[in-house]
């Protein structure tokens, strides 16, 4: 069946909203009749027409996940326009985002298991190699954008409960493809300052080790939970 056939008999049954921001919204669906759960991004096209940057945004989110085939990375699984909104087909991260791991650990005044810590930053060490092999820089790399599978969620203990867990990195809205040799840096500003490298913050040039800094900070975040008390009173 082509892709524009599949379109046509597609079927998408709304559960609830998984995030919301300016002009997009998230929901868990279910997608007949493949009776597949996914993660349906859904973008108010009627409220960005004026605003080049976030369509260029959309577009690069599309466009770059389509090019990156990881298993640590979330899958982009279709998309379309229909009725102003550009709806997008994604992988379901069942267990939520790493900020989860992070406040069960810090309500529970409990330090993340070292072999937890070391799996994830293996995981998200591979999915940046095969990202910025394929010069593609994510340049928004926080926990929020990482995504958690295999989540225990019947068991009591902490360490059972996220013992091997499979994590993905997601969220490419700001993500750039690097293959034009004459454009191998980047300037501008995006992201969220409390990840971003000295570079990008001072507005200097920087390239894909500025990836590698916040993928350091999400690492230091998780090893010392006491220091999301500070960042979560600067959001």
């Amino acid at each position: 069946m082509s892709e524009l056939e599949r379109q046509s008999c597609r079927r998408v049954i709304f559960d609830r909203v998984l995030g919301k921001g300016t002009f997009s919204t998230v929901y868990k669906a279910l997608v007949e009749p493949d009776n597949e759960h996914i993660a349906l991004k859904i973008v108010h096209l009627q409220n960005i027409v004026h605003d080049p940057k976030t369509v260029r945004d959309c577009v690069n989110e599309i466009s770059n996940l389509k090019k990156l085939n990881h298993s640590n990375i979330i899958r982009c699984l279709w998309w379309d326009f229909s009725d102003f909104e550009l709806k997008i087909g994604l992988e379901l991260a069942t267990g939520g985002d790493l900020r989860r791991i992070i406040h069960e650990h810090y309500d529970k005044f409990s330090l993340i298991k070292e072999s937890i810590i070391w799996s994830c930053g293996v995981q998200l060490s591979s999915a940046l190699y095969h990202m910025h092999k394929s010069r593609i820089m994510h340049r928004d790399i926080k926990p929020a954008n990482i995504f958690v599978y295999g989540l225990k969620e019947e068991e009591n203990s902490l360490y059972e409960r996220w013992r091997g867990v499979k994590i993905k990195l997601g969220d490419f809205g700001f993500s750039k493809n690097i293959t034009n040799s004459l454009d191998m840096t980047c300037r501008s500003v995006l992201g969220s300052p409390l990840y971003m490298s000295p570079e990008r913050m001072l507005h200097q040039k920087y390239y894909f080790d500025s990836d590698i800094w916040s993928m350091a900070c999400v690492i230091y975040e998780v090893c010392d939970i006491m220091i999301y008390n500070i960042i979560k009173c600067n959001y």
